[in-house]
């Protein structure tokens, strides 16, 4: 009985870690959208820069996907913050700036 219970305990929780990884790693696109989502919640854009920063964002996770080394993903770190930065004007920039949860998951 006891090898029936902790076998089920044990399915239970791979499963439960499988799904959890899954979450993790959504489409570029979802992902992209889910970000730029929680952008316009606190910045509104243009429907130019909006759709130029979803482009930006997806590109940004389609890489990110593919990166081997942690070099690689600094330089789209380094990269994302500095089309951010150029992209707003400095009062949506401060204001993203005090948001840092959000202003981090935008970058990284």
């Amino acid at each position: 009985m006891k090898k029936i219970i902790f076998s089920l305990f044990l399915l239970i929780a791979c499963n439960s870690i499988s799904f959890a990884q899954d979450k993790k790693n959504l489409n570029p696109e979802v992902e992209a959208k889910l970000e730029l989502n929680e952008l316009l919640k606190v910045i509104p854009l243009e429907d130019s820069i909006e759709n130029g920063l979803y482009s930006l964002l997806t590109l940004k996770h389609q890489t990110l996907l593919k990166s081997t080394t942690e070099h690689e993903r600094n330089e789209v770190y380094a990269t994302m913050k500095s089309k951010i930065e150029h992209t707003l004007n400095p009062e949506q920039l401060k204001k993203l700036k005090s948001n840092k949860v959000l202003y981090e998951n935008l970058i990284k």
